[in-house]
This record gives C-alpha cells, structure tokens and sequence, in this order.
C-alpha cells in the first residue's frame, strides 16, 4: 500500500489516501511536495522512526506501527530551527487475520473544523484590510494624476 501525503505551504500536510488499507509487511508513504533530503519522522507511544525520503518516498515496517501514529516531515540540515510541517495523523489498528488496518486519524476532525474556520476568518480580515489600503493608493494616485496633463 502506499499513503499520499501533500505537503502544503503553511507548514502542515494533508492525506490524500482517504480509503482504509490492509498493510502486511512495509507502509509506503509518499509525499508529494517534500523538498529534496527532507526526513520523515513517525511517532508510535513516544518512540520515533526516522526515515529519509528518497525522491518523496520512504517506507515503514507496519509492524512497528500501532494505534495513533504522528507524522512529521522536516529538512533536518543542521541549522537551529529546521523547517517541519505537521501531518495528519495515522491510525494503525492490527487485526485478528493479520496485517493492519492503516487510515487517517480522522477523530479530529472537529477541531480541525474549528481551527480552519478561525483561519478563513483570519484570510477574511486581512483581505479587507488589502483592499482598503489598495482603495487608498488608487485615490492617492488619482490626485496625482489630476495635477498632470498626460495628452
């Protein structure tokens, strides 16, 4: 199996494999975006696994993944704050005929509802703003314009 992830601009990344997988030996996770050396970084009850991507691509071991697993991917190039970008969650259920069952954490949903209405809201404000100050220049401009004969 292979999960798609899309690496966004405001520094997390989205599922794009919505459907539930059955997953025997390795997960594949592909993400699509990742600048170049970038490490994705999986976190199972505290313990963490680190794996470079190669093009956009790294594997995981499925047995090494249960419950809830955090996802992160982040440039780690030495310098003192690494770019990272926070990913949904994974939720890794094991089941009674083998294999596990892989899925997003969609248990968040509805404060992910509430953080993106707060965030529209944010884009709203702000485009408001943008365009009264651009309303400003165009009438700063049109005075100018007045005083010149431009024929």
């Amino acid at each position: 199996m292979k999960m798609e992830y899309k690496i966004l601009d405001n520094g997390t990344a989205v599922v794009l494999t919505r459907q539930p997988e059955l997953v025997y030996d390795d997960l594949y996770v592909d993400f699509s975006g990742a600048p170049s050396g970038a490490t994705a970084i999986f976190e199972v009850g505290g313990d963490s696994m680190y794996r470079l991507l190669h093009g956009e691509t790294c594997s995981v071991p499925v047995d090494k993944l249960n419950g809830v697993v955090k996802v992160t991917v982040a440039l780690l190039d030495g310098s003192a704050r690494p770019r990272k970008w926070a990913c949904e969650e994974l939720l890794a259920e094991k089941q009674k005929s083998g294999g596990t069952l892989i899925s997003p954490n969609d248990m968040n949903l509805p404060q992910r509802f509430v953080e993106l209405k707060l965030e529209n809201e944010g884009i709203r404000q702000n485009q408001e703003r943008l365009e009264g100050r651009v309303k400003e220049l165009e009438d700063r401009l049109e005075k100018l314009l007045e005083g010149y004969d431009l024929t």
